[in-house]
């Protein structure tokens, strides 16, 4: 059978809400329903004073536009009333375009606004299931009358015209679902183009069967096979989710609907079946099923929330963290349910805006159980698009961060008494130093005084004391400028930064300090400027050149300083050919107050000193001794 005519009654009931335009854009018909929607629409009437095209946008609706966008989703607004939208797609047939859809509707008032009933629509219209919720408030004799009245119009449709139902077998051809037509006893006798493209069957296959026997896997629900067949047996319409096998073996997940067509005298003679493919929304589901499975599973709190942040569903994490039961939860928005008194106010309107505009938001923020409990949480989230590119829903992730949080508010207050502690024991080292000089000077002053005046009269074992004092004097004098350099290098507020070049310290030092004869310093001519303290760099180099030379035990002394560039830092050296360190000793020598010799001009805090620059400016320090042959002192600097 190559066509199927109907008549115009029947034509209407299965697209009640089409639009017949000629190549002018003149409306030729439209169907019965469509002028409940629109009651201003006329016949021979310009198609533009009416509609305009929403999506995809057409500046010009015409013949050429309209030929463009064949068989795609459109959707028209009305011109009048903007609210009222109507989605479908164009057909053309001969000389004609056709536009097969319905209206986008979306809540039972929006139904009752346009003065719509059940019967206004076809019953495998996917809006159809919107309609069931308006179908269930009607008293049951509204629902016999319905009922009978869409009964009476099939079996109207029988005796129609033959041109307007041959004009509903082109629109069917053209749908882009596999439709199928069976005779009273299931046998198929029709199909639509699209069930050859979705099944991969030809004609030849599935005339004369029946579409179970066609569309059965091993994978087919008996339980949705045995329905099917119940009700088909009934002579009743149907609506079931089942797989639908393909001519290679493999299988679609398929949402099929059957309607009876009834003859004049109440007499079965055909079943008329829309088959849509769902795989892609099974596969959605199964994912969202795994995701929900994760998502349960998940120590962190999950929340789903719809396109206005209302909760649509918590994991069991979220109801532990906020005390509430999710009968409690679901509806409400969380930021009014959790946020309180010490919420920041900032964060608050900072997550209002980022879900207003749909965009990703992570912030943390102050949260109140239900007992009052305050916690902090790390708020992570973003919204989920539909394939219209509309809102559909936001999905975040809340982690309990309030340990964090105590820790971070304990290390502020640690470090801020440790700040105040670093300056107390500067101030300290400050005023001992003056304290401790004072007497120091007056010592060595009357030393001196009194080597000038009775230096003559006194033994010569006498005047050997008043020399060992002076060298005591002089030792504790260096001992509390070291302390006062050691406690100088962590004070931030002192540091001066700049460009030091490095070759001036270490000449500057190589002249100031006292070096004896038999010891040589050699300096590298690579030594860089680098960005720095120069206080705390003259102290690193001093302290180093200043150890190799005091311990130098060789009738030549030798003490080498280097330096190496690479890309993120330097690397300096201060080598000797003193007596060398013992390995076990390589950590000891940095402690304060610790030396390895005895020696009138150590203090023991010269190390200390050079690895607190070095701590200071996050480097590193390592040596390379041998004993009897020398030590290297390495310094890494970053730039």
């Amino acid at each position: 059978m190559d066509s199927i005519n109907f008549t115009t009654e029947r034509f209407n009931e299965i697209f009640p809400f089409y639009i017949l335009l000629d190549q002018q854009m003149i409306i030729s018909s439209y169907g019965k329903s469509l002028g409940k929607v629109f009651p201003s629409i006329k016949q021979q009437a310009n198609f533009l004073d009416y509609f305009a095209s929403k999506r995809p946008f057409m500046e010009q609706i015409d013949a050429k536009t309209i030929s463009e966008n064949l068989n795609q989703l459109v959707v028209l607004e009305c011109i009048i009333n903007k609210d009222s939208l109507i989605r479908g797609q164009f057909v053309a047939i001969d000389n004609y375009f056709l536009f097969i859809g319905s209206p986008w509707l979306t809540s039972v008032e929006d139904v009752k606004k346009n003065n719509l009933s059940i019967s206004d629509f076809a019953n495998f219209d996917p809006q159809f299931d919107l309609l069931q919720i308006l179908k269930t408030q009607e008293s049951k004799n509204q629902k016999l009358n319905e009922l009978l009245e869409i009964h009476n119009q099939q079996r109207e449709a029988l005796n129609k015209d033959g041109e307007e139902l041959n004009r509903l077998s082109l629109v069917a051809s053209a749908n882009k679902n596999a439709i199928v037509f069976t005779d009273a006893a299931g046998k198929i006798f029709w199909c639509n183009e699209s069930y050859h493209k979705v099944t991969g069957f030809t004609k030849e296959d599935i005339i004369g069967k029946n579409p179970i026997e066609v569309g059965i896997t091993s994978n087919t629900n008996k339980d949705a096979v045995k329905k099917m067949t119940y009700l088909f047996l009934r002579g009743e319409s149907f609506d079931i989710e089942i797989s639908h096998g393909r001519k290679d073996g493999t299988f679609f997940w398929s949402r099929t609907k059957g309607q009876p067509v009834y003859s004049e005298n109440g007499e079965l003679l055909q079943y008329f079946a829309v088959i849509e493919d769902m795989t892609e929304e099974k596969e959605k589901e199964e994912q969202l099923f795994l995701l929900s499975l994760i998502a349960e599973k998940n120590i962190n709190a999950v929340v789903i929330c719809d396109n206005e942040g209302r909760l649509e569903w918590v994991n069991s994490s979220f109801v532990a963290m906020s005390g509430y039961e999710v009968e409690e939860l679901i509806g409400l928005k969380p930021g009014k349910l959790l946020q309180g008194e010490e919420s920041n106010p900032e964060t608050v309107i900072y997550l209002s805006e980022q879900i207003k505009k749909g965009e990703p938001f992570s912030c943390e923020i102050i949260n109140y159980s239900k007992t009052g409990k305050k916690y902090w949480v790390k708020i992570q989230g973003q919204a989920l698009y539909n394939k219209w590119g509309e809102i559909s829903c936001f999905f975040a992730i809340q982690e309990d961060v309030t340990a964090r949080k105590m820790l971070e508010d304990q290390k502020e207050h640690l470090l801020a008494s440790l700040e105040k502690s670093n300056n107390d024991l500067e101030e300290y080292a400050q005023i001992v130093s003056h304290d401790l000089k004072s007497p120091l000077r007056s010592i060595n002053s009357l030393i001196y005084w009194i080597k000038e005046e009775d230096g003559a009269n006194l033994k010569e074992q006498s005047l050997q004391y008043l020399d060992m004092i002076e060298g005591k004097i002089e030792k504790m004098d260096r001992l509390i400028q070291g302390i006062l350099t050691y406690s100088k290098i962590d004070n931030e507020d002192s540091e001066i930064t700049q460009p030091v070049d490095t070759m001036g310290v270490v000449e500057n030092i190589v002249n100031t300090i006292d070096i004896p004869k038999n010891v040589k310093i050699v300096i590298s001519d690579k030594m860089p400027v680098i960005v720095a303290d120069k206080f705390r760099i003259q102290q690193l180099f001093q302290n180093l050149i200043g150890n190799a030379v005091s311990y130098s035990d060789k009738p030549q002394g030798l003490v080498e300083v280097n330096a190496d560039e690479y890309e993120s830092h330097y690397i300096f050296s201060v080598k000797d050919n003193g007596p060398g360190i013992a390995e076990e000793h390589f950590e000891k020598i940095f402690r304060t107050f610790q030396s390895l010799a005895s020696s009138e001009k150590s203090t023991g805090l010269g190390l200390s000193i050079v690895k607190k620059v070095v701590d200071y400016y996050k480097g590193k320090i390592w040596i390379e001794s041998e004993l009897g042959n020398g030590t290297v002192f390495y310094v890494q600097l970053n730039k």
